[in-house]
Order: structure tokens, then sequence, then C-alpha cells
């Protein structure tokens, strides 16, 4: 339960705060009026207040984020939604979704009011990285892993209800196994590129690994800014001489690598598959003789000779 130490009327009758209640409290300086039928208290959440007092309140990805969704790391100022009358009065100062403006009831949007005005604010990437965090909660959830879900998987996709096309394309991509948004993000883009991507693959002294490109090339992803530690160290390493004593290649990427470096990080992802480091000995084999035939039949004098 979320309280921000700002409130409508309504809020505080269901209190049991009487009218006479709150003309006394006011005088008292226990509520202070904010206008439009808002009310707060001394020790009011400050972004909360300043929403109030813009006729707005918490939704689209600052109000996902207070229910615990991974956000793309570019979110970095304060989301607000208005009613009819405060988009009129403030053009642009608002987060809309896919439909007319809803009325303001209370200080934090709900999950699915919240998710409805990310989608029109966050770019196809961000909308993807948001509800597979939404979904692996649920799923996390059916697994007796977490307590509760914030969406269902049918909310999530009621969500994209009269958006556009290109928009409902995001919820085609979605994985509800995605245990983090740089996992998500690499997901995305190494697949945007035309690689075979298998998310969360299971190997044997290894458990699941965030990706697998081709048969053996494993990509494992932090999920945080910092992820620093000896057990870290040591576990790595361990992993390393598994992944090697299966004839896997692993590649461990950073938050860093995936958020902030990412053309340097995917053209390591590249030289790899061009070298053919992502395919089991047969697959590789195959892949060369396919490309000889290939070569043979288009340009037959540029080929080297067997």
């Amino acid at each position: 339960m979320h309280d921000f130490g700002v409130y409508t009327r309504r809020e505080l009758r269901s209190r049991n705060v009487t009218d006479s209640d709150l003309r006394r409290d006011v005088r008292r300086e226990i509520y202070t009026p904010e206008g439009n039928g808002w009310y707060s208290i001394p020790s009011a959440d400050p972004t909360a207040l300043a929403a109030v007092r813009k006729h707005g309140a918490l939704s689209c990805v600052t109000a996902l984020e207070h229910y615990g969704v991974w956000l793309p790391p570019q979110v970095d100022k304060v989301h607000l939604r208005g009613n009819s009358q405060a988009n009129r009065d403030h053009p642009g100062r608002y987060c809309r979704h896919f439909g007319r403006p809803l009325p303001v009831t209370t200080i934090l949007d709900d999950p699915h009011t919240a998710l409805r005005h990310a989608l029109r604010c966050l770019d196809p990437e961000g909308i993807t990285v948001v509800c597979d965090s939404l979904l692996n909660m649920s799923l996390r959830m059916r697994s007796g892993l977490l307590a509760a879900e914030v969406l269902t998987p049918g909310e999530v996709e009621s969500a994209f209800d009269g958006a556009p096309e290109h928009i409902v394309a995001c919820c085609n991509r979605c994985d509800e196994r995605a245990a983090s948004g740089t996992e998500t993000m690499g997901r995305v883009r190494l697949r945007g590129l035309g690689l075979k991507v298998e998310v969360q693959a299971y190997v044997p002294g290894l458990g699941h690994v965030d990706l697998k490109v081709g048969d053996r090339l494993l990509i494992e992803i932090d999920s945080l800014a910092h992820h620093t530690g000896v057990h870290n160290y040591d576990e790595d390493h361990r992993r390393d001489q598994v992944a090697t004593s299966l004839g896997l290649l692993r590649m461990p990427l950073t938050y860093k690598n995936v958020v902030y470096e990412w053309p340097t990080t995917v053209e390591k992802v590249l030289d790899a598959v061009r070298g053919g480091h992502h395919l089991s000995p047969r697959h590789r084999k195959m892949s060369a003789d396919i490309t000889a035939q290939r070569c043979e039949l288009d340009n037959p004098r540029e080929c080297p000779e067997s």
C-alpha cells in the first residue's frame, strides 16, 4: 500500500474523516488544502505533492517503478497524467494513452492505467522491457517465488487495446522468462540482427543462462548497474570452466556493456558469430559447405581451391 500523504476528499471520507473533522484538521494544519479537492499532510511525499500542484497523478513509468517494474535506464523524469480539463489547460504536460483522458481519482495510478500510458511514452524496446518485467513477475508468482503479481498476463495484453499495430507488435515480442531488462534488451537487439537466440537455456552445471546464440555461445548479462564481490568473481571463473568443459563459449556482459556500450559490445558478439564460434563443429562444417557451394554457383572463379 502506497501512502504519499496526499488525498482526495473522497479518499478522506473513506478514512471516516467527516466534513467537520476536515474543517477542524485544516485549522490545526493537520491537512492543507491543495485545490481541486486535494489535501496534503506535512510529511507528504514531495514528488506526489508537486504532481497534485500540477493537477496530475503519478502515472506511466513513474507509477510502474513504484510497483517494482524494471524500467529502461533512460527514464529519468517524473511522468504525470492529467484529466481532460488539465490536458486542455496544459497541453504537452501530461502522458497520454491511446484514448480519451481518464479522471484522476488518486495520486498513484493503478498498474493497468500506468502501463497504457507507458505504451505511448516508451519506444518499442522500452515497451518490451516493461512488459517482460510484468510478465516475469506473474511467472514468479505462479512458481511460488513472489507473493503477488502486479498484472496478470491477460491484463498486460489488454493494455494494448486500441493501440496502433506497431505498438501491439511489441506485445507479441514479449517473453515472460526474461529475468531482467538488460536480458530483454540483449534478446530484442540480437534477434533484430537475425540471430537465433534462445531465452533461459538450460545448461548442465550452469543452470539457466540468460541467452544462447546458436548452439554454443552463452551470453549472461548483469541486471544491475553495480555488480561486484568476491563471490561473483569466483562464480564467474567456475562458470567459465564448466562452459569450456562442455565445449561452450561463455560471454558475460555487464549492465554498462548493454546499456551504454552496445555498439562496441554487439561487434564482439558479431565477431564470434562471423567466426562460427556460436555453432557446434558439425553445424560449423555444414555452414562452411553451404557457403562454398554458394560461392561455386555464384562466382566459380573467385572461390578458393579446396
